[in-house]
């Protein structure tokens, strides 16, 4: 551990060799919380990685979460879907998942589209963990007369079951306005997902 020290060619009065000894105090201390909090980091990074393929897919044990708050933009808004791993065991879910609008429980338009210029990659998750996607909603009036939505229908890669939502909007006859990042370590924060 390193420590910043005054130099001092002569010796100090007393309330400036106290001084001396609380900054040599302060920085000690700054320092060593900077060291716990980095290693607390670290550990904590650790269980969502990017990972090998010893673990098998997490598959039906992926809890899925939605919130319908998203972040607006000019023509849509983005959301945060989480998955989380509600089984015993560490493992590891990869790709993007099946996102659709749905009316009554029927699909409207068509499924999600992936972007594909953004790398896929296998994500490890231990007990209790989260991994997440960014789902970009364009609003369906700029391309057609909009079909009206209540419902998201969200199926995680690599699982049979989908989770539904309340999704009010509307969707267009033939087309997708559902766009979609791979799966990314971590709970997500739209527009701010590599935190």
């Amino acid at each position: 551990m390193h420590s910043v020290r005054v130099a001092v060619s002569k010796q100090l009065p007393a309330g400036k060799r106290e001084t001396e000894m609380k900054l040599t105090t302060l920085v000690r201390t700054t320092t060593l919380a900077t060291i716990v909090l980095a290693a607390g980091l670290a550990i904590a990074a650790r269980g969502v990685t990017a990972a090998s393929t010893d673990e098998p897919a997490c598959g039906g044990n992926l809890l899925t979460w939605f919130a319908p708050q998203g972040n607006g933009y000019a023509g849509g808004a983005g959301y945060v879907v989480e998955f989380s791993n509600i089984g015993t065991a560490a493992c590891t879910v990869r790709g993007y998942p099946t996102v659709k609008l749905t009316r009554d429980g029927k699909q409207v338009g068509l499924k999600s589209r992936n972007y594909p210029s953004v790398p896929v990659k296998t994500v490890r998750l231990n007990p209790g963990q989260t991994a997440h996607v960014v789902l970009f909603v364009t609003d369906a009036g700029v391309y057609c007369r909009p079909l009206p939505t209540n419902g998201l229908s969200v199926r995680p890669p690599g699982s049979t079951q989908a989770a539904r939502f309340q999704f009010g909007g509307g969707a267009c006859r033939g087309k997708s306005t559902l766009r979609l990042d791979p799966i990314n370590p971590g709970v997500g924060i739209p527009y701010y997902t590599n935190q």
